[in-house]
């Protein structure tokens, strides 16, 4: 989550940088600061309440981008009809090879298990859930979420459209005007919506707000984890006695300026790691995929134990990582771009940079492998050495499924939760009758002897 917040503070910084002519450092100091500051005295409360706002910020700024562009080309259509000339709308790609980066099959299982642990197991979002008053409530919520983020997908992809009807015949990156795709949309903003009063303010508020939502529910999300699941327990441990509310307050501000902090060292490194986009669904993907497994363990079976699931994690997450960041790597397909229509002052040649994108076979497979599979490989990988591990740890160590006895219910899913209810009920019908023939041979045998 570290690693993610260190992007998400990386982005806004470009922004900043390329609309301003802020150093990316000043930017980065200064954004990171704000939001670790208003995180770590406000909570989570705090951060619920600016989400709203910022999430209103957003829209306002993919939708300025998209209208934009739309006047400038007449209609929207025809920012369609530049971007199908060009190649950027093959939507219809079904293709079942995983090496191939963007594909149905990828978008829809890769994307699906990335996107099914951010928003079933990722501890920012049920911290999230836990904030609301009603199990039915949270429901409302998380179902209202599907068609406005649906929306918000739709835009981005769409702004990202309206971007190259732009500068479909003078691509800025290789003219050497930017040095980043990251810095397109900025540079858009600067070059097309400039003159007009307000415009560059509301894309740089909503890209900060972008930034600032997702790292504000992080820190208070992380410093809550540390304090219950890691500090509290060594405390209790050491100390004989529970910690105190105040203590509590403030232990819990000193991790979220903690982890602030680090967020802001990740984002100087955040340069390295690719495009803001890929490195951060790698990251949810290498990290969610294993955790998504631990949890499907848990639900689904009742023969996982602990031994089986941190020995599920750990190999699935080492896999994951290795996967995503070993090497030596292909480079990354790229589309065509141009530079015909650039001006003549600018001093590049006039010609079209074409990278072709078929996959090198020379490379190793795995590191071929689309980046969207991460989560999907480390899912795998836990459900396969977690369910191996809980077995043999059964047989040979456990010798005994003592376990059983501490099973709660309520945390499997529904249809395995009315099977264990019956078997806890039956279980406890056994102990009763066992026990009521204990007691009738014992009243017998002293009437036995009382005779």
């Amino acid at each position: 989550m570290v690693l993610y917040m260190g992007i998400v503070l990386y982005a806004p910084a470009l922004a900043l940088e390329a609309l301003t002519g802020i150093t990316r450092v000043s930017a980065i100091l200064s954004t990171g600061l704000v939001c670790t500051f208003y995180s770590t005295i406000g909570g989570m409360k705090a951060v619920l309440m600016t989400d709203v706002f910022q999430s209103l910020l957003m829209y306002a700024a993919i939708f300025s981008v998209i209208i934009c562009a739309g006047i400038q080309n007449g209609s929207l259509s025809e920012v369609w009809r530049i971007a199908e000339e060009g190649g950027r709308t093959s939507i219809l790609n079904f293709n079942p090879d995983p090496t191939i980066r963007h594909s149905w099959f990828t978008l829809i299982i890769g994307g699906g298990i990335t996107f099914l642990s951010l928003y079933g197991v990722n501890q920012t979002q049920v911290q999230r859930y836990l904030t609301i008053r009603s199990l039915r409530n949270a429901q409302k919520a998380l179902w209202l979420n599907l068609p406005i983020l649906s929306i918000l997908s739709f835009s981005t992809s769409f702004a990202g459209l309206s971007i190259y009807s732009r500068y479909f015949d003078c691509d800025p990156v290789s003219a050497k005007i930017i040095s980043s795709n990251d810095q397109l949309m900025p540079y858009f903003v600067v070059d097309s919506m400039g003159h007009i009063p307000g415009l560059s303010g509301i894309f740089v508020a909503g890209i900060f707000s972008a930034s600032l939502s997702t790292i504000s529910a992080g820190l208070n999300s992380m410093s809550a984890v540390t304090m219950e699941d890691y500090f509290k327990p060594v405390y209790r441990r050491c100390m004989r006695k529970d910690v105190t509310e105040g203590l509590n307050s403030a232990l819990i501000k000193i991790f979220a300026c903690s982890y602030g902090l680090a967020c802001i060292a990740i984002a100087f490194l955040a340069q390295y790691l690719g495009g803001v986009l890929q490195a951060s669904l790698t990251i949810f993907g290498v990290v969610g995929g294993p955790l998504l497994g631990v949890f499907t363990l848990g639900m689904f079976t009742t023969f996982a134990n602990q031994r089986g699931a941190l020995t599920g994690l750990i190999i699935g997450l080492s896999f994951a990582l290795w996967m995503a960041f070993g090497g030596p790597r292909p480079p990354l397909p790229t589309l065509p771009v141009s530079t015909s229509g650039c001006d003549a002052d600018l001093g590049i040649a006039q010609s079209i940079n074409i990278t072709h994108s078929k996959p090198n076979t020379e490379y190793f497979w795995l590191y071929r492998v689309s980046y969207l599979y991460n989560g999907v490989f480390g899912l795998l990988t836990t459900l396969a050495f977690g369910t191996l591990t809980s077995l043999i740890s059964r047989k040979l160590i456990d010798n005994s499924n003592a376990d059983d006895d501490y099973i709660d219910p309520n945390l499997f899913v529904p249809p395995l939760a009315k099977k264990v209810r019956h078997h806890l009920e039956n279980s406890m019908k056994l102990v009763t009758l066992s026990g009521s023939l204990s007691e009738l041979n014992e009243s017998t045998r002293k009437n036995g002897l009382a005779k």
